[in-house]
């Protein structure tokens, strides 16, 4: 229990300084040069749809037993590892695109 306990207060809170640094990312969209805006909001879009699916995952494990944890688990990390690359290309494509 304690693993599946420790996982879910791990990614409520990560998920909660990603919400924070994705609202800071869109509100500097504009810092962006043109021909990179476009991009960088794409990317944040889907790092949010992703977000979202990891926290409907993320809900169903707290709901199942522990005995469920060791089933969903993998499938969990998976998703997790993806929205982690997701963030991580959404704040790239910012950081690597600002204006001079």
């Amino acid at each position: 229990m304690s693993d599946k306990k420790d996982f879910t207060a791990r990614a409520r809170q990560q998920l909660e300084d990603w919400d924070y640094q994705l609202d800071r990312l869109t509100a500097r969209l504009n810092d962006l040069r043109d021909e990179w805006r476009e991009d960088a909001k794409e990317k944040i879009a889907e790092t949010k749809h992703r977000r979202k699916e990891f926290e409907n995952k993320l809900e169903r494990l707290e709901s199942h037993s522990d005995d469920a944890w060791d089933d969903i688990k993998t499938g969990l990390e998976l998703a997790w590892d993806g929205l982690k690359t997701g963030f991580l290309a959404a704040k790239n494509e910012f950081d690597e695109n600002k204006k001079d």
